[in-house]
């Protein structure tokens, strides 16, 4: 069978197999060559790989192009943005998954972009300040008035176009429903992936990126939240502080060198805080992943 060598990005990977799409559009279904497992190397969605490509549309990897960055839940590389979808209210949104997720996502040098939902339910003016102070991209949406909201979805393509990105959100906060609104096609695939993973066995199997225009492609993380991000090393207490930017900031102050920023008396932090220059919720879930992170000794993640 003749054979010839081509570079593509993974899709989708099922157990041991991998969806490429090369440049253009053509898709291969590819396996990953034995000598990854004694290198210890996993390919991942959302690689930039070689493969040897056979006329049957099958495939080979036989290199991954080295990341931007990885992920363990969900299995994906290269994520240039995760975009968090939280509600004004019902439900209620959980600040602190919220900080966790994009700790996460600093640490592992990929934006982050938070759409707040349902603001015709509930003002979110407060919020949005909140996270606009912390250095972070917000949106204020609602998107059941889908027509009322076209120059902000618009504002979303634009700010997502050329970029893998992966949406994060909570049941109820209408995350669905605003990946319908941007992208019509995506409706019956976007919700048979999410009822596929939300069944917990597919979790770690399946992890598929859905091209939505040029070099634009969106993945969905059902239950990313929930994920112990300190058990599986998604974050470390030596890179907690720099992700959060907003609180590292009047560190550089500190008159402590091996200060925790937790609640030492003097500290530069603890003054703005005191002082309503840091977020009291932000500096809540800073200690809070602090003492989780606290917990990990370095041998239980080797």
């Amino acid at each position: 069978m003749a054979e010839n060598t081509l570079f593509g990005r993974i899709i989708k990977s099922t157990g041991g197999l991998y969806t490429v799409e090369t440049e253009n559009a053509q898709i291969f279904e590819c396996r990953a060559k034995g000598t990854f497992k004694k290198e210890k190397l996993t390919p991942l969605t959302g690689d930039n790989v070689e493969f040897l490509a056979f006329e049957d549309k099958s495939g080979f990897i036989t290199d991954i192009k080295d990341r931007k960055n990885e992920f363990v839940r969900p299995a994906v590389a290269n994520v240039d943005t995760f975009i968090i979808v939280i509600a004004s209210a019902k439900p209620e949104p959980d600040l602190y998954v919220l900080d966790k997720l994009t700790a996460v996502a600093r640490f592992a040098n990929a934006d982050v972009l938070l759409l707040i939902n349902k603001c015709d339910i509930k003002n979110a003016d407060e919020l949005k300040r909140i996270y606009l102070n912390a250095g972070i991209d917000t949106v204020c949406l609602s998107a059941a008035k889908i027509e009322e909201n076209q120059t902000i979805f618009e504002e979303i393509r634009e700010k997502t176009s050329g970029k893998i990105c992966f949406f994060s959100g909570a049941s109820g906060v209408g995350k669905t429903s605003i990946l319908n609104a941007l992208y019509p096609g995506l409706e019956l695939r976007t919700g048979e992936i999410s009822r596929k993973i939300s069944r917990g066995k597919h979790t770690t199997r399946v992890s598929r990126l859905f091209k939505v225009g040029e070099n634009t492609y969106i993945g969905d993380t059902p239950g990313f939240g929930l994920v112990d991000v300190a058990a599986f090393n998604m974050l470390t207490l030596d890179g907690l502080l720099s992700s959060f930017p907003d609180i590292e900031k009047y560190a550089h102050d500190c008159k402590y060198t091996d200060c925790t920023h937790l609640c030492e008396e003097g500290c530069s932090v603890m003054k703005a805080l005191e002082d309503g220059k840091i977020e009291k919720t932000r500096h809540e879930s800073y200690v809070k992943l602090y003492g989780e992170l606290k917990k990990i000794k370095p041998w239980n993640n080797k």
